[in-house]
């Protein structure tokens, strides 16, 4: 959220209500700070936050009273969803404040405002990285700390949502007939993430995309490729026995498989 779309509701509500106007211009630091205190309680962020930002300067050397605005500052953009700025701000109250017994709230909502700023599984992966890093560096620095197994929880769940994607990356890849794709992708899905929920599957799927690769390929690429077939039938039986929900279908592949290399062999 840019900061400038708060200019036009500001400029309404300045006119519409002539006492906050007159806070707003006037030069008196307590009364803007009681009244943009008030308004904070009552969650009106929209309108808390311009006092709170002309307070930041009548403050700027009055560290107590700076340390407060700060902090209203932050959990006002936090209030409006703005996390983007939430967590600028909890950031540089946490590097301005370092003694504050609000450092450790601070330097939390900063890397949680990261993560409510991150959105589905299929946005910017750099970004959830990132993310994730902060994150795991708040437990090291606080393992201590009553956020630490928030952070913990937070992590699983970015790395749930790169996992989706990398998952959605091996289906579409099948989906669009790029066989070779799919099991690459697949493979480097179970290497990067070995705990996937969907492992079973993925192991499913590098033995079905392997065998259609197989199929469509040219006569003479075909018996390696099949070979493959039961190689990575193998790896799946390894890892899943008889018990997988796919050991049927990747059971018949792998007979299906077989049957084409002997009718192969007898071509050479």
């Amino acid at each position: 959220m840019v900061r400038f779309a708060f200019i036009i509701p500001i400029l309404l509500l300045l006119a519409a209500c002539s006492d906050y106007g007159k806070i707003y211009k006037s030069k008196n630091a307590t009364l803007k700070y009681n009244k943009a205190v008030q308004l904070y309680m009552k969650k009106d962020f929209a309108r808390a936050l311009p006092l709170f930002e002309q307070l930041r300067d009548i403050y700027a050397r009055a560290t107590d009273s700076l340390e407060q605005v700060y902090f209203y500052t932050a959990y006002s953009h936090y209030g409006l969803g703005d996390y983007e700025f939430a967590s600028m701000f909890f950031k540089d109250f946490t590097e301005n404040f370092t003694t504050s017994k609000r450092s450790v709230e601070c330097a939390y909502m900063a890397v949680y405002c990261d993560y409510m700023d991150i959105g589905s599984h299929d946005l910017d992966q750099s970004q959830t990285l990132k993310t994730i890093g902060g994150l795991q560096t708040f437990i090291n620095y606080y393992p201590e700390s009553e956020y630490a197994q928030r952070c913990n929880n937070h992590i699983d769940d970015l790395r749930r949502k790169l996992q989706q994607k990398e998952y959605d990356h091996v289906k579409q890849y099948f989906h669009m007939g790029d066989f070779r794709a799919a099991v690459n992708s697949a493979k480097n899905t179970l290497k990067l993430y070995p705990d996937i929920e969907k492992k079973e599957e993925l192991e499913f799927l590098i033995v079905k995309a392997q065998f259609n690769y197989a199929a469509n390929s040219i006569e003479k690429k075909r018996l390696e490729r099949y070979k493959e077939v039961l190689e990575y039938y193998h790896d799946y039986v390894y890892s899943n026995g008889s018990k997988g929900e796919n050991a049927r279908e990747a059971e018949s592949l792998n007979e299906k498989a077989k049957d084409a290399i002997e009718k192969l062999k007898t071509l050479l």
